[in-house]
């Protein structure tokens, strides 16, 4: 059961990771008025709004840790 937790946080923790990087790499962009940027290399527009979402699965991957390495030191 041990190693369970373990993968389960070994997982979350790349995916939490994951999050943490889009969101500081979306916070870098230059936005304009409407709330967009224009990548010119890839032809994708990217929204303001994505970053508050990225923000916030990373804020519930890290809850999520911290639950998972409670109950595993507690027992």
């Amino acid at each position: 059961m041990k190693y369970i937790r373990y993968t389960i946080i070994t997982i979350l923790g790349c995916v939490t990771t994951f999050f943490i990087w889009m969101y500081i790499q979306r916070a870098n962009l230059d936005y304009n008025t409407e709330g967009t940027f224009l990548s010119i290399e890839d032809g994708v527009v990217y929204t303001e709004q994505a970053k508050e979402v990225y923000g916030i699965l990373a804020l519930c991957g890290l809850i999520l840790i911290g639950i998972f390495f409670y109950k595993l030191i507690r027992k």
